[in-house]
Protein backbone atom coordinates (compact mmCIF):
# COMPACT_ATOMS: atom_id res chain seq x y z
CA UNK A 1 0.00 0.00 0.00
CA UNK A 2 2.74 2.60 1.26
CA UNK A 3 5.40 1.61 -1.52
CA UNK A 4 1.97 1.95 -4.26
CA UNK A 5 1.03 5.26 -2.67
CA UNK A 6 4.81 6.97 -2.62
CA UNK A 7 5.88 5.37 -5.91
CA UNK A 8 5.13 8.37 -7.92
CA UNK A 9 6.41 10.85 -5.24
CA UNK A 10 9.65 9.04 -4.28
CA UNK A 11 9.94 9.15 -8.27
CA UNK A 12 10.00 12.68 -7.92
CA UNK A 13 11.82 13.00 -4.92
CA UNK A 14 14.51 10.85 -6.32
CA UNK A 15 15.32 13.16 -9.47
CA UNK A 16 14.83 16.15 -7.51
CA UNK A 17 17.42 14.55 -5.09
CA UNK A 18 19.72 14.51 -8.09
CA UNK A 19 19.92 18.01 -9.09
CA UNK A 20 20.91 19.41 -5.44
CA UNK A 21 24.55 20.76 -5.71
CA UNK A 22 27.43 18.72 -4.80
CA UNK A 23 30.07 19.94 -1.90
CA UNK A 24 32.89 20.87 -4.95
CA UNK A 25 30.10 23.02 -6.43
CA UNK A 26 29.04 24.77 -3.40
CA UNK A 27 33.11 24.75 -2.47
CA UNK A 28 33.69 26.71 -6.01
CA UNK A 29 30.85 29.31 -5.18
CA UNK A 30 32.86 29.83 -1.68
CA UNK A 31 35.76 30.56 -3.33
CA UNK A 32 34.82 32.70 -6.01
CA UNK A 33 36.24 35.76 -5.89
CA UNK A 34 33.15 38.03 -6.48
CA UNK A 35 29.49 37.96 -6.23
CA UNK A 36 29.83 38.32 -10.44
CA UNK A 37 31.53 34.92 -10.71
CA UNK A 38 29.48 33.41 -8.19
CA UNK A 39 26.61 34.27 -10.19
CA UNK A 40 28.13 32.96 -13.08
CA UNK A 41 29.14 29.75 -11.81
CA UNK A 42 25.54 29.53 -10.66
CA UNK A 43 24.42 29.83 -14.72
CA UNK A 44 25.80 25.97 -15.00
CA UNK A 45 23.69 24.84 -12.37
CA UNK A 46 20.02 23.68 -12.17
CA UNK A 47 19.41 27.25 -11.38
CA UNK A 48 21.04 28.99 -14.16
CA UNK A 49 16.96 29.89 -14.96
CA UNK A 50 16.79 31.75 -11.17
CA UNK A 51 20.20 33.60 -12.39
CA UNK A 52 19.58 34.50 -15.57
CA UNK A 53 16.27 36.73 -14.09
CA UNK A 54 17.74 38.12 -11.42
CA UNK A 55 20.46 39.90 -14.47
CA UNK A 56 17.37 41.78 -15.83
CA UNK A 57 16.50 43.59 -12.56
CA UNK A 58 18.44 46.35 -10.98
CA UNK A 59 19.10 44.83 -7.95
CA UNK A 60 20.79 41.62 -9.05
CA UNK A 61 21.60 40.52 -5.43
CA UNK A 62 18.15 40.72 -4.24
CA UNK A 63 16.64 40.05 -7.39
CA UNK A 64 18.81 36.49 -7.25
CA UNK A 65 17.84 35.44 -3.31
CA UNK A 66 14.18 35.97 -4.30
CA UNK A 67 14.47 33.84 -7.32
CA UNK A 68 16.35 31.28 -5.17
CA UNK A 69 13.43 31.32 -2.71
CA UNK A 70 10.94 31.21 -5.41
CA UNK A 71 12.84 27.95 -6.72
CA UNK A 72 12.24 26.72 -3.11
CA UNK A 73 8.55 27.00 -2.75
CA UNK A 74 7.89 25.01 -6.40
CA UNK A 75 9.98 22.44 -5.19
CA UNK A 76 7.34 22.35 -2.48
CA UNK A 77 4.50 22.39 -4.68
CA UNK A 78 5.79 19.90 -7.27
CA UNK A 79 5.88 17.25 -4.32
CA UNK A 80 2.77 18.53 -3.08
CA UNK A 81 0.94 17.87 -6.45
CA UNK A 82 1.98 14.31 -5.79
CA UNK A 83 0.70 13.31 -2.74
CA UNK A 84 -3.03 13.78 -1.37
CA UNK A 85 -4.59 13.03 2.29
CA UNK A 86 -2.71 13.50 5.69
CA UNK A 87 0.80 13.34 3.65
CA UNK A 88 -0.07 16.28 1.30
CA UNK A 89 -1.98 18.05 4.47
CA UNK A 90 1.84 17.33 6.44
CA UNK A 91 3.41 18.72 3.75
CA UNK A 92 1.29 21.79 3.03
CA UNK A 93 1.25 23.21 6.49
CA UNK A 94 5.58 22.61 6.52
CA UNK A 95 5.33 25.32 3.51
CA UNK A 96 3.75 27.17 5.75
CA UNK A 97 7.05 27.70 7.57
CA UNK A 98 7.50 30.55 4.74
CA UNK A 99 4.46 32.19 4.97
CA UNK A 100 5.34 32.69 9.08
CA UNK A 101 8.39 33.88 8.28
CA UNK A 102 6.84 36.67 6.10
CA UNK A 103 3.91 37.15 8.22
CA UNK A 104 7.07 38.35 10.79
CA UNK A 105 8.77 40.37 8.43
CA UNK A 106 5.45 42.10 8.34
CA UNK A 107 4.97 42.62 11.68
CA UNK A 108 8.61 43.98 11.63
CA UNK A 109 8.31 46.59 9.07
CA UNK A 110 4.93 47.50 10.33
CA UNK A 111 6.44 47.81 14.07
CA UNK A 112 9.40 50.24 12.50
CA UNK A 113 7.36 52.79 9.79
CA UNK A 114 9.22 50.66 6.59
CA UNK A 115 7.41 51.78 3.20
CA UNK A 116 5.31 49.23 1.95
CA UNK A 117 7.48 48.39 -0.95
CA UNK A 118 10.59 47.86 1.26
CA UNK A 119 8.93 45.37 3.31
CA UNK A 120 7.34 43.54 0.11
CA UNK A 121 11.06 43.22 -1.59
CA UNK A 122 12.20 40.40 1.56
CA UNK A 123 9.01 38.43 1.66
CA UNK A 124 9.17 35.12 -0.05
CA UNK A 125 7.43 34.86 -2.97
CA UNK A 126 4.71 32.37 -2.47
CA UNK A 127 2.16 32.71 -5.47
CA UNK A 128 -0.61 30.38 -5.06
CA UNK A 129 0.47 29.22 -1.96
CA UNK A 130 0.14 32.16 0.35
CA UNK A 131 -2.73 32.51 2.55
CA UNK A 132 -1.90 36.26 3.42
CA UNK A 133 -4.10 39.46 2.46
CA UNK A 134 -0.57 41.48 1.57
CA UNK A 135 -1.92 44.45 0.17
CA UNK A 136 -4.34 45.17 3.53
CA UNK A 137 -1.48 43.79 5.76
CA UNK A 138 1.33 46.24 3.64
CA UNK A 139 -1.48 48.80 3.99
CA UNK A 140 -2.28 48.66 7.63
CA UNK A 141 -1.32 51.59 9.97
CA UNK A 142 0.10 49.57 12.40
CA UNK A 143 0.60 45.66 14.09
CA UNK A 144 -3.08 46.06 15.45
CA UNK A 145 -4.47 46.94 12.43
CA UNK A 146 -2.62 44.33 10.80
CA UNK A 147 -3.80 41.73 12.84
CA UNK A 148 -7.50 42.48 12.54
CA UNK A 149 -6.86 41.63 8.72
CA UNK A 150 -5.80 38.44 9.67
CA UNK A 151 -9.23 37.18 10.91
CA UNK A 152 -10.37 33.93 9.88
CA UNK A 153 -6.96 32.76 9.14
CA UNK A 154 -4.68 30.26 11.83
CA UNK A 155 -2.14 33.65 12.66
CA UNK A 156 -5.31 36.02 14.00
CA UNK A 157 -5.65 33.93 16.94
CA UNK A 158 -2.37 33.79 18.51
CA UNK A 159 -0.99 37.10 17.71
CA UNK A 160 -4.42 38.66 19.31
CA UNK A 161 -3.76 36.78 22.22
CA UNK A 162 -0.23 37.99 22.29
CA UNK A 163 -0.68 41.74 21.29
CA UNK A 164 -1.73 43.76 24.51
CA UNK A 165 1.31 42.70 25.78
CA UNK A 166 3.33 43.76 22.55
CA UNK A 167 1.03 46.67 22.94
CA UNK A 168 2.39 47.09 26.89
CA UNK A 169 6.40 46.30 26.37
CA UNK A 170 7.12 48.08 22.61
CA UNK A 171 8.25 44.52 21.58
CA UNK A 172 7.66 42.17 18.67
CA UNK A 173 9.47 39.49 20.56
CA UNK A 174 5.71 38.05 22.15
CA UNK A 175 4.24 37.83 18.99
CA UNK A 176 7.05 35.86 16.76
CA UNK A 177 6.93 33.41 19.87
CA UNK A 178 3.31 33.28 19.61
CA UNK A 179 3.19 32.80 16.09
CA UNK A 180 6.26 30.34 15.92
CA UNK A 181 4.38 27.91 18.83
CA UNK A 182 1.64 28.11 17.30
CA UNK A 183 2.36 27.18 13.71
CA UNK A 184 4.71 24.49 15.31
CA UNK A 185 1.86 22.90 17.21
CA UNK A 186 -0.15 22.67 13.94
CA UNK A 187 2.67 21.02 12.35
CA UNK A 188 2.63 18.30 14.86
CA UNK A 189 -0.41 18.11 14.93
CA UNK A 190 -0.57 17.30 10.99
CA UNK A 191 2.67 14.59 11.75
CA UNK A 192 0.02 12.54 14.02
CA UNK A 193 -2.89 12.67 11.71
CA UNK A 194 -1.11 10.08 9.76
CA UNK A 195 -0.65 6.35 10.58
CA UNK A 196 1.80 3.48 10.84
CA UNK A 197 5.18 3.65 9.13
CA UNK A 198 4.27 7.43 8.04
CA UNK A 199 3.70 8.67 11.33
CA UNK A 200 7.01 7.29 12.73
CA UNK A 201 9.41 9.12 10.46
CA UNK A 202 7.57 12.22 10.05
CA UNK A 203 7.90 12.25 14.03
CA UNK A 204 12.02 11.45 13.88
CA UNK A 205 12.10 14.05 10.83
CA UNK A 206 10.53 16.40 12.71
CA UNK A 207 11.25 15.49 16.14
CA UNK A 208 14.87 16.23 15.42
CA UNK A 209 14.31 19.69 13.89
CA UNK A 210 11.50 20.64 17.55
CA UNK A 211 14.83 19.37 19.64
CA UNK A 212 17.27 21.78 17.61
CA UNK A 213 14.51 24.18 18.24
CA UNK A 214 14.27 23.89 21.66
CA UNK A 215 18.05 23.69 22.10
CA UNK A 216 18.37 27.10 19.89
CA UNK A 217 15.76 29.31 22.27
CA UNK A 218 17.31 27.78 25.42
CA UNK A 219 20.45 29.73 24.11
CA UNK A 220 19.11 32.48 23.16
CA UNK A 221 16.11 33.09 25.85
CA UNK A 222 19.06 32.02 28.59
CA UNK A 223 21.34 34.45 27.40
CA UNK A 224 20.20 36.89 25.21
CA UNK A 225 17.01 37.66 26.18
CA UNK A 226 17.80 36.80 29.79
CA UNK A 227 14.00 35.48 30.22
CA UNK A 228 13.53 33.73 33.35
CA UNK A 229 13.56 29.72 34.07
CA UNK A 230 9.27 30.02 34.22
CA UNK A 231 9.03 32.12 31.17
CA UNK A 232 11.84 29.81 28.91
CA UNK A 233 9.47 26.65 29.77
CA UNK A 234 6.51 28.54 28.15
CA UNK A 235 8.50 29.75 25.19
CA UNK A 236 9.15 26.17 23.91
CA UNK A 237 7.91 23.14 22.59
CA UNK A 238 6.91 20.19 24.04
CA UNK A 239 7.27 17.94 21.62
CA UNK A 240 10.84 16.50 20.41
CA UNK A 241 12.81 13.49 20.11
CA UNK A 242 15.30 13.75 22.99
CA UNK A 243 14.69 16.77 24.20
CA UNK A 244 11.53 16.90 26.49
CA UNK A 245 10.37 18.78 29.59
CA UNK A 246 12.56 17.57 32.27
CA UNK A 247 15.67 18.69 29.59
CA UNK A 248 14.39 21.98 29.41
CA UNK A 249 13.96 22.71 33.00
CA UNK A 250 17.21 21.82 33.93
CA UNK A 251 18.78 23.74 30.96
CA UNK A 252 16.85 26.88 31.89
CA UNK A 253 17.66 26.84 35.08
CA UNK A 254 21.12 26.10 35.09
CA UNK A 255 24.09 28.93 36.30
CA UNK A 256 25.70 29.61 32.54
CA UNK A 257 26.12 27.96 29.31
CA UNK A 258 28.22 25.46 30.30
CA UNK A 259 25.98 23.86 32.54
CA UNK A 260 23.50 24.42 30.18
CA UNK A 261 25.17 22.49 27.63
CA UNK A 262 25.73 19.95 30.26
CA UNK A 263 21.46 19.80 30.81
CA UNK A 264 21.40 18.43 27.55
CA UNK A 265 21.38 15.04 26.03
CA UNK A 266 23.34 13.34 23.34
CA UNK A 267 23.97 14.18 20.54
CA UNK A 268 23.52 18.20 21.58
CA UNK A 269 25.54 17.73 24.22
CA UNK A 270 28.76 16.08 22.17
CA UNK A 271 27.81 19.31 19.66
CA UNK A 272 27.90 21.80 21.52
CA UNK A 273 30.27 21.68 24.67
CA UNK A 274 33.40 22.15 22.22
CA UNK A 275 32.04 25.41 21.22
CA UNK A 276 31.15 26.86 24.18
CA UNK A 277 33.35 29.65 24.06
CA UNK A 278 33.05 30.35 20.67
CA UNK A 279 29.59 32.00 21.04
CA UNK A 280 25.94 31.24 20.34
CA UNK A 281 26.04 31.66 16.22
CA UNK A 282 28.72 28.92 15.90
CA UNK A 283 26.48 26.62 18.39
CA UNK A 284 23.59 27.32 16.10
CA UNK A 285 25.08 26.28 12.98
CA UNK A 286 26.71 23.35 14.56
CA UNK A 287 23.00 22.73 15.28
CA UNK A 288 21.78 22.96 11.88
CA UNK A 289 24.43 20.71 9.89
CA UNK A 290 23.72 17.96 12.86
CA UNK A 291 19.52 18.10 11.04
CA UNK A 292 21.83 18.29 7.58
CA UNK A 293 23.24 15.10 8.06
CA UNK A 294 19.99 13.62 9.93
CA UNK A 295 18.23 14.30 6.83
CA UNK A 296 20.63 12.87 4.89
CA UNK A 297 20.70 9.37 7.06
CA UNK A 298 16.70 9.61 6.63
CA UNK A 299 16.94 9.45 3.00
CA UNK A 300 19.39 6.14 3.02
CA UNK A 301 15.86 4.37 4.91
CA UNK A 302 13.05 2.73 3.65
CA UNK A 303 12.18 5.30 0.66
CA UNK A 304 8.39 4.99 0.91
CA UNK A 305 7.08 7.00 3.56
CA UNK A 306 6.68 11.20 4.33
CA UNK A 307 9.79 11.48 6.27
CA UNK A 308 11.85 10.59 2.91
CA UNK A 309 10.07 14.07 1.45
CA UNK A 310 10.51 16.16 5.05
CA UNK A 311 14.17 15.27 4.66
CA UNK A 312 14.94 16.02 1.02
CA UNK A 313 12.54 19.43 1.36
CA UNK A 314 15.38 20.09 4.53
CA UNK A 315 18.31 19.67 2.24
CA UNK A 316 16.66 21.89 -0.38
CA UNK A 317 15.97 24.68 2.45
CA UNK A 318 19.47 24.36 3.66
CA UNK A 319 20.82 24.98 0.04
CA UNK A 320 18.59 27.38 -1.31
CA UNK A 321 19.50 28.97 2.72
CA UNK A 322 23.46 28.61 1.91
CA UNK A 323 23.31 29.91 -1.43
CA UNK A 324 21.62 33.10 -0.58
CA UNK A 325 24.54 33.16 2.33
CA UNK A 326 26.90 32.72 -0.16
CA UNK A 327 25.94 35.36 -2.27
CA UNK A 328 25.46 38.15 0.54
CA UNK A 329 29.08 37.42 1.13
CA UNK A 330 30.76 37.86 -1.72
CA UNK A 331 28.93 41.32 -2.06
CA UNK A 332 30.12 42.20 1.65
CA UNK A 333 33.37 40.76 0.31
CA UNK A 334 33.96 38.61 2.98
CA UNK A 335 36.59 35.63 2.76
CA UNK A 336 35.62 32.10 1.39
CA UNK A 337 36.71 30.39 5.13
CA UNK A 338 34.25 33.00 6.91
CA UNK A 339 31.05 32.43 4.15
CA UNK A 340 32.04 28.47 4.88
CA UNK A 341 31.96 28.71 8.23
CA UNK A 342 28.13 29.74 8.43
CA UNK A 343 26.72 27.42 5.84
CA UNK A 344 23.90 24.90 6.62
CA UNK A 345 25.49 21.96 4.60
CA UNK A 346 28.93 20.82 5.23
CA UNK A 347 31.65 20.48 2.48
Amino acid sequence: MAAAYYARPHALVRAMLGRLLGPQQKQRLVTAESLEEALRQLRGTPYAAEVEAAAQAGNVLQEAERALERNLVQSYGRVIRTLSGPPQALIVEALRRLEVDNLKAILRGLATGAPAEEIRAVLVPLDRWGLLPLEQLLAAAGVAEAVQALDGLPYARPLAAALERYQREGSLFPLEVALDLDYLRRLWGRALALGGADRASARRALGSRYDVLNVTWLLRYKLIYRLLPQEIFNYTLPYGYRVDDETIHRAATAGDLAALVEALPQPYRGLLAPLVGAGIARMEVALRRYLWREALALLSGYPFQVGVILSYLYLKEAEVRDLVAILEGKSLGRPPAEIQAFLWSEL
